[in-house]
């Protein structure tokens, strides 16, 4: 096992260890925001026949050429037609057939004349405008045609595009499967929010914040809160790997005599990749894989656990379940003021954007607090390996804490 790496290679292992590929075929309505496992064709025509886009009356546009208000052309009404009715219809040369939008054109008619340019009295109407071949009509495959593409493989799926696929005929489609996660809280100073908190004791809000992420991921997880107690830990990991994709745990991930997740793996027969990665916060990270499952430990401290989480267990989640890893985006900002790292390190900072003069501006937080600092960011400042600081005024990349896709 690799231990104090630095980051980029630490997210290059975790990416070249998970693997996506597992498929499911989910129904129109449980698609939104699942990623599209295959290649889409359209099965129809859409719409499957020519129709009317207007109200009004189907004609031969030979018979118009020539209407206008000073010389209307009579036309004979033989029947009319409306939309969901089958096409039965047809005419001849002096013969037109009431319309409605969306109804199937009768063959031999080439255009609808809107009802606006005519007049009718019983069965015929005085014509006084042109209509030219393919006015107001939808032709057949117009949206979309008969095995024409639709969507591709890694498309995420909105709903205006499975709307497209309804359309296309289609009533399922295969998409990749979302992981599973088990989240285990340890420590025995940790209690679960809701209930008394003793003297010295503290709430599992790492636990919360974790569960909260994968929510927002639409990823369904299973929960653990476990006191330092290596047996009580590995009954824990042993119960919920058969039912999860991807495990996760928060605390003890030092090392030191009361941190056990390290030996507890250890006697799990893990496969142990790498521990302790040169980023701050996040420093004492572990991963691997058990029982060929993916695998992180997080440290107990708020911030560490987090960016350890958004920057390493994050990309692998979103790899897992065919997405692009990179959720969050990048942009480029002007640094209000200095901030200095580690040597060798990636040091990422929590900050705050504002607009001015048509100008993006970040400014690293300057809060005593780490929970309020995490619960305020908008954005984060990387220092990368090869900078030991970056000067005021400076345009750098930073990471926007919102969604990309």
């Amino acid at each position: 096992m690799k231990t104090f790496i630095g980051f980029k290679e630490a997210l290059d292992i975790t990416l070249d260890t998970v693997h996506g590929g597992l498929t499911e075929t989910l129904p129109l309505s449980r698609l939104t925001r699942r990623t599209l496992a295959e290649n889409v064709i359209s099965l129809v025509d859409c719409p499957s026949i020519s129709s009317s886009r207007k109200d009004g009356y189907a004609v031969q546009s030979t018979d118009l050429a020539a209407a206008s208000k000073d010389n209307p052309v009579t036309l004979q009404v033989v029947g009319a037609v409306t939309a969901g009715t089958p096409p039965m219809l047809k005419i001849s040369q002096g013969q037109t057939v009431r319309i409605t939008t969306g109804a199937p054109l009768p063959q031999g008619a080439d255009a609808v004349l809107s009802e606006e340019f005519c007049q009718r009295q019983d069965d015929t109407i005085a014509a006084f405008n042109t209509a030219e071949s393919g006015r107001n009509i939808q032709l057949r495959g117009k949206d979309i045609r008969r095995k024409e593409p639709v969507a591709g493989k890694g498309t995420k799926l909105t709903p205006a595009i499975i709307g497209l696929l309804a359309a296309a005929g289609h009533a399922s489609v295969k998409v990749y499967s979302l992981p599973r996660v088990a989240v285990i809280a340890t420590g025995d100073e940790v209690v679960a929010p809701g209930t008394p908190l003793p003297k010295g004791k503290l709430y599992a809000s790492n636990m919360v914040a974790i569960c909260s992420w994968l929510s927002m991921l639409g990823l369904d997880y299973k929960t653990e809160l476990i006191p330092d107690h290596s047996e009580d830990i590995a009954a824990a990991i042993t119960k919920l790997l058969p039912v999860v994709d991807l495990c996760v745990t928060s605390g003890g991930a030092w090392g030191s005599e009361k941190d056990l997740i390290l030996d507890v793996l250890e006697s799990l027969k893990w496969q142990g990749l790498y521990h302790r990665v040169r980023m701050g916060p996040g420093k004492p990270v572990g991963f691997g894989l058990l029982q060929n499952k993916p695998f992180f430990f997080l440290p107990g401290g708020p911030t560490s656990n987090e960016m350890a989480f958004i920057q390493l267990a994050i990309p692998a989640l979103r790899k897992m379940a065919g997405d692009d890893p990179a959720l969050f985006p990048f942009a480029s900002a002007r640094l209000a003021a200095g901030v200095t790292g580690h040597k060798e390190w990636t040091d990422f900072i929590h900050a705050r954007l504002e607009n001015r003069e048509d100008q993006l501006w970040v400014y690293p937080a300057r809060l005593n607090s780490g929970l309020q600092s995490m619960a305020r960011k908008e954005a984060l400042i990387i220092i990368p390996e090869d900078r030991e600081k970056l000067t005021a005024g400076e345009i750098i990349p930073i990471q926007l804490l919102t969604l990309s896709s």
